[in-house]
């Protein structure tokens, strides 16, 4: 696998993946965010379906709509990521593991319909999502589900994750969660796979997450941070995590609303702020440690429900990343070269 990528429809070269979303989901159960809307008033909305009048309402309480945290139409999947392909895009990785409702035979199905590269994840996301046993699995017993899930094939197909993630980490850790990560790491070091990491909602997680990585001997050259740009955007802390090797996702393109309920004490940047922060990457020699992505994971962020789809990337933002003075070579690197280094086995 040295070089090359693992996809749901199997291997392939992995300087032939072409233009990539680093992280988006295509089919997700998301009823693990759903929280009661805010105001007593607003209960009613929460069972509502997605139209124009309560749009707005529900792009605004993206979590507080039992309809929206759901990925759950195969034919939708494929009408929004024909659009990608016809943008020019080739690949998704989709980093929806255990915890996420992973499903691979939905995902071979769009891979073939849409002429997509899929990459599915592996592992498990954050400890409310985990299985009732959880704790007493030990790191061997997690490492070697990870492991098969690579080299062998998940839930006894012959359908390969091509990625370790995205694990789950909160902040404070639970004890689940830093295991949980520990068994990825060594599934790392045995297989060669990229690790992507999701941290806890504070810029100390982050941090914290490296140092486990590079004491377990993983390799932080080949492990991404997820959702920077919900985490931190401070330029001396960046500096500091950028100069450990890891790369840096800024995965959220495409979610303008600056309220964010996940947490609320955390203003959600714009896309005009995660284009400000990839410039200074080149300023500052980061360039080559950036994956850029949407996140999608709810309806509201999609085309049919009158969101900018998986192409927001490709047909919004590079355009705008050149007229802020970056060459095609430069966009090239970000949406191509960076995520085929990443995906490469070693």
């Amino acid at each position: 696998m040295k070089g090359r990528a693992q996809t749901v429809l199997g291997a392939v070269d992995a300087k032939d993946l072409g233009l990539t979303l680093a992280h988006d989901h295509v089919l997700m159960d998301g009823s693990f965010m759903y929280v009661d809307p805010p105001s007593p008033t607003d209960l009613h909305l929460a069972d509502e379906p997605i139209s124009l009048e309560n749009r707005g309402w529900v792009a605004y309480h993206w979590t507080s709509n039992h309809h929206n945290v759901h990925l759950d139409s195969e034919s939708m999947a494929i009408a929004e990521l024909q659009r990608f392909a016809a943008a020019g895009g080739r690949t998704v990785v989709d980093p929806t593991n255990n915890g996420l409702g992973r499903s691979v035979d939905p995902l071979v199905r769009i891979a073939e319909a849409t002429g997509l590269n899929i990459i599915i994840g592996a592992g498990y996301y954050l400890g409310g999502t985990h299985p009732a046993d959880m704790t007493d699995r030990s790191v061997d017993q997690l490492t070697g589900e990870i492991i098969n899930d690579i080299t062998t094939g998940i839930d006894g197909s012959d359908v390969r994750s091509g990625l370790i993630g995205e694990i789950g980490c909160t902040y404070p850790w639970l004890d689940n969660e830093k295991k949980s990560l520990r068994a990825a790491v060594a599934a790392q070091v045995e297989t060669g796979a990229p690790l992507m990491v999701h941290p806890g909602r504070d810029p100390n997680s982050p941090e914290e997450i490296a140092q486990i990585v590079a004491e377990e001997g993983g390799d932080l050259t080949r492990t991404a941070i997820c959702h920077i740009d919900r985490t931190c955007i401070d330029r001396s802390w960046l500096a500091e995590m950028a100069a450990t090797g890891i790369y840096l996702e800024y995965d959220l393109f495409g979610n303008e609303s600056s309220w964010y309920p996940p947490n609320t004490a955390v203003d959600m940047p714009s896309d005009a702020q995660r284009m400000d922060v990839v410039l200074w990457h080149f300023e500052n020699g980061f360039e080559r440690q950036i994956l850029l992505s949407h996140d999608i994971a709810t309806k509201h962020r999609l085309h049919a429900y009158g969101g900018l789809g998986y192409d927001h990337l490709v047909t919004n933002v590079m355009p705008r990343l050149r007229a802020r003075g970056l060459s095609q070579a430069d966009v090239d690197l970000l949406v191509t070269e960076n995520p085929a280094r990443f995906l490469a086995f070693a």
